[in-house]
């Protein structure tokens, strides 16, 4: 057994062959450590349902590259000190990602002084990229206001499609709106530029069709040759989507919900790794498209023992570790709502090895997932084209206090006001959960 970045490779049990040659990453040092896995029997190893995979093997993973430090102010005199711990990915533009990145989508709850404490704290430790989407448009200007001082330090993600009537979050793909939008974006943050631009929260058929032909593909590509952003990508939750928009061919990186609730599938009574998953994060890998990962805790269902598909809680360093250790990926982006919540994310760089260890993972069996949607569309196909896993998932997500979780719901082709509760997604469903109590617990909670 070789425990190597932190996660247990068990050589017996996954039937791995191991070589001899290649640098791997052991404990936050790069060492020649002597042994690495082959691709090919990582992928069969991962076809086995194993959960091990060795951070070195990603094109983007050069996690000990420098990045300069922001010394311009002190946030907060009594905060822990992550500063030197901090690890970085290489996108395939040369840009450096550190491996966690701030998401703001709960930033209005804390005051403007304390969103420029927070920014300011971030690009102190290493920190070096936010994802600027929100519910409310009113911490803009607290976050302006940060950016503006360390502009060359707090890279930018800003999504093309989102915009804020009235101040309030919603997404649009008219084009006059989504290039209103974005302006708003950019004048609201005090920056002429954004270094990531993402078509946002693209996960339907039709709604792809509608941003390949209605103009919105080709503004996001002028923004990117007149260097408004400076990578492209999209955000979305769809395996199939993301592989639509990785075959067009011009993709740096995109955001996707990555974590092991939305990737394990129930196989024998076991556990094993979605086949189509795995092949997306490999394809991305293959293609030079970096993921950041959102929904990185599963919207906090897998830090409680209730509310865990795994029949435990995960620590928040093991579901971060879990996403690194993915093909492609870069960094995370969990939303913080205040300092103390960043200092609990950031002490990921503090955590030993056994802390971040998840291979509790593949041992855990279907019985501990009776009554637990893993969003795995199983039930599928509805008859009257409900797409449950998505009802389900927004559920989760706004009930776990996700400002954005009612808006993608209610525009949702079908929602769950279109169930007829004639139940033939019941039999087909793994964990047995109760599908139509659920959708009628959809209907009170969104009310509509």
């Amino acid at each position: 057994m070789a425990i190597i970045s932190g996660v247990l490779i068990f050589k017996k049990t996954l039937d791995l062959e191991l070589t001899s040659s290649d640098t791997v990453y052991l404990s936050g040092k790069k060492r020649r450590y002597g042994i690495i896995i082959k691709r090919r029997d990582f992928i069969k190893a991962m076809g086995a349902g194993a959960v091990g995979i060795i951070l070195g093997g990603c094109r983007f993973k050069s996690p000990w590259s420098t990045v300069t430090p922001d010394n311009t102010s002190s946030a907060d005199k009594n905060a822990p000190d992550f500063a030197g711990t901090v690890e970085y990915r290489t996108l395939r533009g040369g840009a450096k990602l550190s491996t966690i990145g701030l998401g703001a989508s709960a930033l209005h709850e804390s005051s403007a002084s304390q969103i420029e404490k927070i920014i300011a704290f971030s690009s102190e430790q290493g920190v070096n990229h936010m994802d600027t989407v929100m519910s409310h448009f009113g911490p803009a200007e607290a976050m302006g206001r940060a950016l503006k001082r360390r502009r060359d330090k707090m890279l930018t993600i800003m999504h093309i499609g989102v915009t804020y009537p009235r101040q309030t979050y919603t997404w649009t793909r008219d084009l006059k709106e989504v290039r209103q939008g974005f302006e708003q974006q950019l004048k609201g943050f005090d920056t002429n530029y954004s270094d990531i631009g993402l078509i946002h929260y693209v996960d339907q058929p039709n709604d792809f069709a509608r941003v390949m032909s209605g103009g919105i593909l080709d503004y996001a590509q002028k923004l990117k040759q007149d260097g408004t952003i400076r990578y492209l990508g999209f955000s979305s939750h769809s395996v199939d989507i993301s592989r639509r928009f990785l075959e067009t061919g011009v993709i740096d990186i995109f955001m996707f919900s990555l974590n092991p609730a939305y990737d394990f599938v129930p196989v024998d009574g076991k556990l094993k790794l979605s086949e189509e998953r795995r092949q997306l994060y490999q394809e991305a890998e293959k293609r030079g498209a970096a993921i950041t990962v959102m929904k990185v805790y599963g919207g906090g269902r897998l830090l409680s023992d209730s509310s865990s598909p795994f029949g435990r809680a995960m620590s928040a360093p093991q579901c971060i570790q879990y996403a690194l250790d993915r093909p492609a990926v870069v960094s995370c982006l969990p939303g913080v709502r205040n300092m103390d919540d960043l200092t609990s994310v950031l002490a990921y760089y503090k955590a030993s090895p056994a802390e971040r260890d998840y291979s509790f993972i593949v041992s855990a069996r279907h019985q501990d997932m009776n009554g637990v949607c893993i969003y795995c569309n199983h039930c599928q196909p509805c008859p009257y084209g409900i797409d449950i896993a998505a009802v389900n998932k927004y559920l989760d997500l706004a009930q776990a206090g996700d400002g954005l979780a009612k808006d993608h719901y209610l525009k949702l082709r079908r929602t769950a006001r279109d169930c007829t509760y004639c139940g033939a997604c019941v039999p087909r469903c793994p964990f047995h959960v109760e599908i139509l109590k659920r959708m009628r617990e959809a209907n009170a909670f969104f009310g509509r």
